[in-house]
């Protein structure tokens, strides 16, 4: 898949190709290997970050162009035996002539409410952190990991949607560490909230509000001037296995990553309005091999599903209380399945001048079913990409990279349904043919470290460019 956003990366190194959007999950960190560390600093970084382009086929949520701020600040301090680590970070992005953005993260549900006038928006993000490590003797230590994070969200034209996101985390881990064999495990929990109000300004104008059910099939109805409320909450479960091997100047790790996610919609204000259900499983399993500085090997595996389901309901009179409400019958109807999987693999060679050579292998398999008819999408993609590290001098640190997206399946319903062109503009994204160039460059002088990237994604079937900058600057203390 085409990798058009970048976000913001200490320059010391190349910067990584990103997951695509609907595959992003959180991984924690287990905070019972902090002991097996022994530094103190503390580091702030601040960014900014710009794209713009004229790709006639772009990711539907995606603004025509974005620019954003942000300011990160990482801690990490021993007390006595007891090891902490801090963070906070803060960003703010301001996206133009965005269309069908209903939720934050709109990859994580088929469930959208949305609707299709573009528009600027608006989104702020706050993140806080704090970790403990404790080492317990005999090589066990245990930690404990605490999260919270809200996201505000606007967008500034009618049809106008405001968002308010936040999630809790906590995340307690232990590890065992011998002579030459490490392993460790941390169990989680994640609280999700998101409430979307949508509401117009003009009076005079009637515009359409759409509510999708999955593949962007749903149905369209007046707004008028009434506000429209929608309630999301998720119950996530997740677990991280770590091994880690080391034999003389031969490294080896390895994580293995386990969650299960339920989201429910419901509208609220409305008498138990349901919306949907969501249920997703992920595994992730990542394995790194160190020989010395001169060659590093990475492979790694992604495979996540999603179903989704919705509710029968009718809206019935209540016998005592005279008001009509909703009413559920039987179980929820099995609608939209997803199946996303990833592999990759990465080599690393050279002591100082480093060259990598990697690829990336992308298969989506989704299908939504209104009875009696079923419409299914399924590609794959593969990405290769070399990159070279150049280091000059004591202060500067160069990197290029480049690749190609080539997709080698595509099967697709070509069937006409309701709101068939954004999904066949998606899907031209998906499968598109494209190839990337990035250039980073890292000074660094004491304390403080500068650095800047470039980035161009070039399609290869129609014209178009996405341009990518960010600018960095880092503080030790």
């Amino acid at each position: 898949m085409k990798k058009l956003h970048l976000t913001f990366l200490l320059a010391l190194c190349l910067l990584p190709l990103s997951r695509p959007a609907f595959a992003q999950e959180l991984v924690t960190r287990n905070m019972a290997r902090l002991t097996l560390e022994d530094s103190t600093y503390v580091n702030v970084l601040l960014g900014a970050h710009g794209e713009n382009g004229d790709f006639q086929e772009k990711d539907i949520y995606m603004p025509e162009a974005m620019l954003c701020g942000t300011m990160d600040a990482t801690s990490r301090q021993t007390l006595g035996k007891v090891r902490l680590f801090g963070h906070f970070g803060y960003s703010y992005e301001i996206g133009k002539r965005s269309t069908w953005r209903g939720w934050i993260n709109p990859y994580e549900t088929p469930f959208m409410l949305a609707d299709s006038i573009p528009g600027d928006i608006s989104l702020e993000r706050y993140a806080m952190q704090a970790g403990l490590g404790l080492p317990l003797g005999g090589g066990w230590s245990a930690g404990l990991d605490l999260a919270y994070d809200v996201a505000l969200m606007a967008k500034h034209k009618d049809l106008r949607n405001k968002n308010t996101g936040m999630n809790f985390r906590v995340a307690p881990g232990i590890h065992w560490q011998g002579r030459h064999f490490g392993a460790g495990l941390d169990l989680g929990y994640v609280r999700g909230t998101e409430r979307v109000e949508y509401s117009q300004e003009s009076s005079n104008v009637e515009h359409v509000l759409f509510a999708i059910y999955g593949m962007w099939v749903g149905q369209g109805y007046g707004f008028g001037s009434a506000e429209t409320k929608r309630l999301k909450e998720t119950d996530r479960y997740f677990g991280n296995f770590q091994t880690d091997l080391q034999l003389g100047d031969v490294v080896l790790h390895n994580n293995f990553h386990l969650s299960w996610r339920r989201e429910t919609q419901s509208e609220t204000g409305y008498n138990n309005l349901q919306h949907g259900t969501v249920r997703s499983w992920i595994w992730q399993d990542d394995l790194s091999l160190a020989v010395g500085t001169a060659f590093q090997a990475e492979a790694g595996i992604y495979w996540a599903t999603m179903q989704g389901f919705r509710p029968l309901q009718q809206q019935e009179l209540d016998p005592d209380s005279k008001i009509r409400i909703w009413v559920t019958y039987g179980d929820p109807v099995f609608c939209y399945f997803n199946a996303y999987q990833r592999e990759y693999l990465r080599f690393t060679f050279g002591p100082s001048w480093k060259v990598t050579v990697g690829a990336e292998n992308t298969r989506l398999n989704h299908a939504y079913t209104e009875y009696p008819q079923r419409f299914d999408q399924r590609f794959s993609a593969v990405q290769p990409y070399v990159g070279l590290d150049l280091p000059l001098g004591q202060a500067w640190q160069l990197a290029l990279q480049t690749g190609y997206h080539y997709s080698y399946e595509e099967v697709h319903d070509i069937s006409k349904w309701q709101l068939a062109p954004p999904l066949e503009q998606q899907l031209n994204f998906w499968t598109g043919n494209s190839v990337f160039g990035q250039f980073s460059a890292c000074w660094t002088r004491g304390r403080m470290t500068l650095g800047m990237d470039y980035r161009v994604d070039a399609a290869t079937a129609f014209d178009g460019f996405r341009h990518a900058v960010s600018l960095t600057a880092g503080f030790a203390f």
